[in-house]
């Protein structure tokens, strides 16, 4: 590491220049920085300011002004770590919803990072949903959009899928890679989303919302004014599916509690 990125690398948390670089990052995607990716996000910082010769402060400039480079430096904060039905009591509530709809349904991925949340409730709609389903899937990241809509992974990925699930919903690529099967992805739509944009969010009528791993990064009224969006975008009767533990403290006059063992969710009733 050159001297120049030393010097910035010691400079950057702790001082004035730190709380600037959290300012910016809270107010353009909401979210907190965890302390355990301070250093992460030092060193990245500190390899980009070496790669176009600047100090910190002119690298904060930089990124303040220039949105391709934002863009680049916001991918490396977010967390992409998931996988394939990854929390087992929430899609076996989806399911029981699917089974008894009486009509097409449209399901809302939020933050689904590198897709495999989207596309276990892709093979759910396909099963299940007897009159038609939609997925829409979000995420702040261009990058991992890119590979939630290529649908391909590491066949031990693939393992985390059901067994009635996997033979039918994808296929080997040689020994080490799974492809998602083609005609799931008709019904799946990719849509990089801020979430922190909540006024006039532009999805309404949403049956299902899978909301999960994606709150605990905002602060306390980010977090409320996200979930009463989402509310918003919910047709009566439809459910809010959310990470056990994530929210506390949140009531909503139009949600009632679904009691259904290990999971935090809402159904949304008349007033």
């Amino acid at each position: 590491m050159d001297e120049l990125a030393q010097d910035g690398f010691k400079s950057l948390m702790g001082n004035e220049l730190a709380t600037l670089w959290r300012s910016l990052i809270e107010s353009r995607i909401g979210m907190v920085l965890p302390a355990r990716q301070h250093q992460l996000f030092e060193q990245r910082i500190v390899k980009n300011m070496a790669q176009y010769a600047l100090d910190a402060t002119s690298y904060y400039q930089l990124v303040c002004k220039d949105k391709a480079e934002w863009q680049r430096l916001a991918e490396s904060l977010v967390v992409h770590e998931t996988s394939f039905f990854r929390h087992t009591p929430s899609f076996e509530l989806v399911e029981q919803y699917l089974v008894k709809a009486n009509k097409s349904v449209k399901l809302w991925s939020v933050g689904c990072s590198t897709g495999e949340e989207a596309w276990s409730l892709a093979m759910l709609g396909d099963r299940f949903a007897m009159y038609g389903y939609e997925v829409l899937a979000t995420d702040i990241s261009q990058q991992v959009l890119l590979t939630a809509k290529e649908g391909v992974y590491l066949a031990r990925k693939a393992e985390q899928i059901p067994a009635r699930f996997r033979s039918g919903y994808g296929t080997a690529l040689g020994q080490h890679y799974w492809q998602i099967a083609e005609h799931l992805k008709s019904n799946v739509f990719f849509r990089q989303f801020n979430l922190m944009n909540v006024v006039g969010l532009p999805f309404r009528k949403l049956d299902i919302i899978y909301c999960q791993n994606v709150l605990i990064y905002f602060k306390k009224f980010d977090r409320r004014d996200i979930l009463n969006a989402l509310v918003k975008c919910l047709d009566i009767g439809g459910i809010l599916v959310l990470g056990p533990g994530e929210v506390l403290e949140w009531r909503h006059p139009q949600l009632k509690k679904i009691e259904w063992s290990g999971t935090l969710a809402y159904e949304k009733v008349c007033i």
